[in-house]
């Protein structure tokens, strides 16, 4: 009599090396997409929160200064005359695996661990995924889907937030996909010694040691596709908000099927926060 089917149905599959095949204790991870998106924006975890929350943030406004007038009480300034920003608990995404409790005893790799550690990944690609989405609103994109991403493109976004009056404070970043990352890499002052000692290595999606035009350069997997390329952009940290709570992995057996489920949900809500504090612009590919 055969074996009963495994869950997940590739454990005992002989390409996988899971169960009896296996030669090692060690397990290679699927490739990942660097996730940029939730770091280089204005992102609070939250706890007990519920989908359909609103969460509402005031915003402020510039005020100007008059000239003093001896005898005359100055006209109060009002900081506090802009709408403010709603942001809704409304993206709800789950990620479950059931394993089957035969793979769990048999497996020399500790199965267990990897569905927890993938799970946990697959909800964090689709909050960048939400973030990266509200891209294409941060003004009409810039240039022609399928460009060839350029120093007079860069320059154009730095000098657009710069007239916008966006803080150069260090929490500007670029966030490219690899196409981006390969267009900079022909622009020749980008090159120089100066600046290809500080390349390093890429971390967290972050590209080198040394910013470019005052931005962090990020790069990700997860920008949202157009006909051609991406929607990519430069922005501040404040030009989009983001909530997210990453629900406690939980475990629950069902017996009665013999399988084990692991499962990790995410609650999160996204909106643009600050008018002009984004310039998105097409990329070469996705």
């Amino acid at each position: 009599m055969a074996l009963s089917a495994r869950t997940p149905t590739t454990a005992t599959n002989a390409t996988y090396f899971w169960i009896s095949s296996i030669y090692s204790n060690k397990v290679i991870d699927a490739a990942k997409s660097n996730l940029v998106c939730v770091d280089a924006v204005n992102s609070e975890w939250l706890s007990n929160a519920k989908l359909g929350d609103t969460y509402y943030i005031p915003k402020t406004n510039v005020v100007t200064a008059s000239e003093v007038v001896v005898g005359t009480k100055g006209s109060a300034l009002n900081p506090m005359n802009t709408a403010g920003v709603t942001v809704s608990i409304d993206t709800w995404f789950q990620a479950p695996v059931d394993i089957d409790y035969m793979t769990i005893k048999q497996s020399q790799a500790t199965v267990e661990n990897v569905a927890t550690t993938e799970t946990a990944y697959a909800i964090k690609v689709k909050a960048d995924t939400v973030i990266a989405t509200l891209f294409s609103g941060l003004g009409t994109p810039y240039g022609a889907d399928g460009q060839i991403l350029t120093d007079d493109i860069l320059i154009y976004c730095m000098e657009t937030l710069d007239e916008a009056n966006v803080p150069q404070d260090g929490n500007r970043s670029l966030i490219l996909d690899p196409s981006g990352v390969a267009d900079i890499m022909k622009i020749d002052k980008f090159i120089m010694q100066q600046y290809a000692n500080n390349v390093g290595a890429v971390t967290n999606g972050i590209i080198g040691k040394s910013p470019i035009y005052g931005c962090t350069v990020r790069v990700t997997n997860n920008l949202v596709a157009t006909t051609t390329g991406n929607y990519a952009c430069m922005l501040h940290k404040n030009a989009i908000a983001v909530k997210l709570q990453i629900e406690n992995a939980w475990v629950k057996e069902f017996e009665e099927l013999h399988q084990r489920r692991y499962n990790v949900d995410l609650l999160m809500g996204a909106a643009e926060a600050q008018d002009g504090f984004g310039v998105s612009f097409y990329s070469r590919k996705s």
